[in-house]
């Protein structure tokens, strides 16, 4: 484990397409199970950050490219390219193979930790000047956008920005503003189909769904639960202490939102109800990942990486870094991968939380990693954006 450091000053949604890989395995071997997209904020609209694909050592570079600006915005990826928003204005797009810039696009203003949605050849991001951007997912020609409305209420009095990873669901488009509300746009109209208020800004707080409910958080202290297709409130959590700080990571059971006072809230998805919750030394901006066995895994900016069971909470490990932890982890099998702002990014074993593997980045990483096939991608702060090979690991024996 790494010596501790000074903890950082820095506070700060089912879409992917499971196929099997285009990997070959050796003569006589079970194909590996892969993927080939992560088309949004942690791979899935229920923001699980779970891959298909089962990586193992060892972990080499395939390649590194150096973007010129800050990188908040988690990468999405689609036929053989990758998306990324980036605080100088500008959407990048990468080739997967070799990290060749096909296009950039300047929106009008930046993307601040806006991830990347990619749904039918388009790619939908938010920006500061409060728009959600449809952008050519080939060219990157702008083709429309949705505004969050502009409000005489609204706090900082300038703009209702987007920062949130925009969630497409059955045709719906779900996104938070810091104009207090959340919309859900019907893609193929022109208007919002719905518009639903909370109690405070929403402020990196995107939304995740499952079974035709769309789960947010606001930073009035609260959890929300929509009905998808109408905004219709089904429920509303008890408040806490302090404001929801990220995206919510859904299990069949519960919703697991991360919370600026430090604590990890699991909330029943039938009426948002706590079941139990977690307590770390710091401020949680790591929204969980969920191995689909059970167990989940989230940073603080406590400077630890925590192992809990799902089901009620209780600590399986806790590994330390040297700074805070303020993206959500990637796990691909048996590896949990996850940056912080100590400029490492590190592969852990999810059933011990020991140290597999390191690497040093340019920058702090805020951002979370994506997976296809293969490779896992990430950045840091300072536009240091790299691709990572590793092995396959063997698929798990069938079910009896």
């Amino acid at each position: 484990m790494r010596a501790a450091a000074p903890v950082s000053a820095i506070l700060l949604c089912l879409c992917a397409g499971l196929v099997a890989a285009p990997k070959h395995p050796a003569k006589g071997a079970a194909a590996p199970l892969s993927q080939t997209a992560w088309a949004t904020f942690k791979g899935d609209n229920a923001r699980t950050g779970r891959a298909l694909s089962r990586l193992a050592l060892p972990i080499t570079l395939k390649w590194r490219v150096h973007l010129r600006s800050s990188l908040y915005s988690s990468p999405a990826v689609a036929d053989g390219r990758v998306y990324l928003g980036s605080s100088s204005k500008r959407v990048y797009c990468l080739g997967l193979d070799d990290g060749k810039t096909l296009w950039e696009t300047e929106l009008p203003d930046r993307v601040w930790g806006s991830s990347p949605t990619v749904v039918d050849g388009k790619v939908y991001v938010g920006a500061v000047d409060g728009c959600v951007y449809a952008l050519d997912a080939a060219t990157g020609a702008r083709l429309g956008q949705y505004c969050a409305q502009r409000v005489g209420s609204y706090i900082l009095g300038q703009r209702p920005d987007v920062l949130d990873s925009p969630m497409v669901q059955d045709g719906r488009l779900v996104f938070g503003s810091d104009n207090y509300d959340i919309y859900g746009w019907d893609l193929s109209a022109t208007a919002a189909a719905w518009r639903f208020t909370t109690g405070d800004i929403l402020h990196d707080n995107g939304a995740a769904c499952a079974n035709g409910v769309a789960y947010m958080s606001s930073r009035d202290g609260r959890a929300y639960a929509l009905d998808l297709a109408t905004g219709a409130q089904r429920w509303v959590s008890a408040k806490i202490a302090k404001p929801y700080n990220t995206v919510p990571a859904l299990d069949d059971q519960r919703a697991y939102f991360s919370g600026g006072d430090g604590i990890l809230h699991a909330l029943g998805l039938a009426d948002g109800k706590e079941q139990w919750s977690f307590k770390t030394g710091d401020i949680l901006m790591s929204s969980p990942a969920l191995d689909g066995q059970g167990s989940l895994v989230f940073g603080s900016g406590d400077h630890w990486v925590y192992a809990l069971s799902a089901a009620d909470g209780k600590q399986s490990w806790k590994f330390e870094t040297g700074d805070g932890i303020l993206g959500s982890p990637l796990i691909t099998g048996e590896l949990v991968w996850i940056g912080g702002f100590d400029k490492h990014l590190y592969a852990l074993d999810l059933a011990t939380g020991n140290l597999r593997w390191s690497a040093e980045m340019g920058g702090g990483v805020f951002i979370t990693p994506a997976c296809v096939g293969n490779l896992v991608l990430a950045g840091s702060r300072d536009g240091d954006f790299a691709c990572f090979e590793a092995a396959y690991s063997p698929p798990l024996p069938a079910a009896p």
